[in-house]
């Protein structure tokens, strides 16, 4: 069970994953912006796949393992601008979408 407090947290950390990735799509931004991208979106991932784990929503859980796995700050995966403007725009859409609300 968590919290309404936790769940507006995850609500925020959504939004603010989804402003920045589609700010990052834009290629004017020098590279500390990315690093610092890479570095809110994994966060913001991975305290949602604590928060869906413990609601037992295991679809969202793996998704977000996923994002957080493509977007971890240690072992960068490294894809051209073209392609990193997909992943963006397809991670803004899934935070964008993810449950507003727990399940319980």
């Amino acid at each position: 069970m968590i919290s309404t407090e936790q769940t507006n947290y995850r609500i925020l950390f959504s939004k603010i994953a989804t402003i920045i990735l589609l700010i990052a799509v834009i290629p004017i931004w020098p590279y500390f912006f990315y690093q610092f991208l890479k570095l809110a979106v994994f966060g913001a991932a991975a305290f949602s796949v604590y928060l869906y784990h413990k609601e037992k929503n295991t679809k969202w859980m793996m998704t977000m393992i996923v994002i957080a796995i493509i977007f971890n700050p240690i072992n960068a995966l490294y894809f051209g601008h073209f392609l990193w403007s997909i992943v963006d725009l397809v991670v803004a859409f899934l935070f964008y979408k993810s449950p507003k609300y727990h399940s319980a």
